[in-house]
């Protein structure tokens, strides 16, 4: 992929995709700073991590992104230790409704917060580090609720929404620094502890009918699989391409 020994930050990396996505750049010979704001699960991801792989360099930095501060405070341990970050794969997100009033303000708030003003304050500290570097790749993060109507809490699938506006917008400014910027689409992915898990324990035969009947291919979509489209697009094999968004969705949404 031409990206052997680059630095990498993954936000909310402690499970799922954003673990999948690490360990997919370790693979590739990266050197991997993992974030989470649950100390005791990234630990563990670390330490398993540095086994399977020793030659490597796996750091992390504990913080809490939806708070300015600890944004600010992730930006500074990385700069104050390495001085420099080749590429960012902005992943925190959580489309779980706490309330049944999908147009409920304080509904629109949280998820908001979450799945958009997250990326977008990690976006501010770390576009003016790649813009001094004239050099840098993104990756953010959306999903299939931002292209066409489902279940999701209208808050998610908007935020999810203006991830992509705010990709395509940001390449067009970012490009004259050398800094790329791309969006993975996912689909349908499960995973241990995910939102998937809990929806098939409550309703496993009616999970079961709802992928057989939009899914092409008829099953989830892993971790692993949208990992390496992060990784692609991050890479040198996608020079040439910012302002894209690459759905890995099975073909349910029918689009590229």
């Amino acid at each position: 992929m031409g990206i052997k020994d680059r630095l990498v930050l993954v936000t909310a990396s402690a499970s799922g995709i954003g673990k999948a996505v690490s360990e997919v750049f370790l693979q590739e010979g990266c050197n991997v700073i993992m974030n989470d704001k649950d100390k005791e699960k990234l630990t563990s991801v670390v330490q398993s991590f540095s086994k399977l792989y020793p030659s490597m360099k796996i750091d992390y930095c504990v913080a809490d992104l939806l708070i300015p501060a600890q944004r600010r405070y992730l930006r500074d341990y990385i700069i104050d230790k390495y001085g420099y970050l080749d590429i960012l794969v902005s992943n925190l997100g959580n489309g779980k409704a706490m309330a049944d009033n999908k147009l409920l303000a304080d509904e629109w708030d949280r998820l908001v917060n979450i799945n958009l003003l997250s990326t977008v304050g990690i976006l501010d500290e770390f576009i003016t580090v790649f813009k001094n570097q004239q050099r840098g790749s993104i990756v953010l993060i959306s999903s299939i609720t931002a292209l066409e109507r489902s279940g999701a809490p209208y808050a998610y699938s908007a935020a999810k929404s203006a991830l992509l506006t705010l990709n395509k917008n940001l390449s067009v400014e970012l490009a004259e620094y050398g800094i790329r910027i791309n969006c993975v689409i996912p689909g349908n992915v499960f995973f241990p502890g995910g939102r998937w898990e809990e929806i098939i324990r409550h309703d496993p035969d009616g999970t079961r009918e709802f992928i057989e009947r939009e899914v092409p291919f008829k099953r989830f979509a892993t971790p692993e699989e949208i990992a390496d489209a992060v990784v692609f697009l991050a890479s040198e094999r996608s020079s040439f391409t910012t302002g894209a968004y690459l759905a890995v969705d099975g073909g349910q949404t029918k689009r590229f």
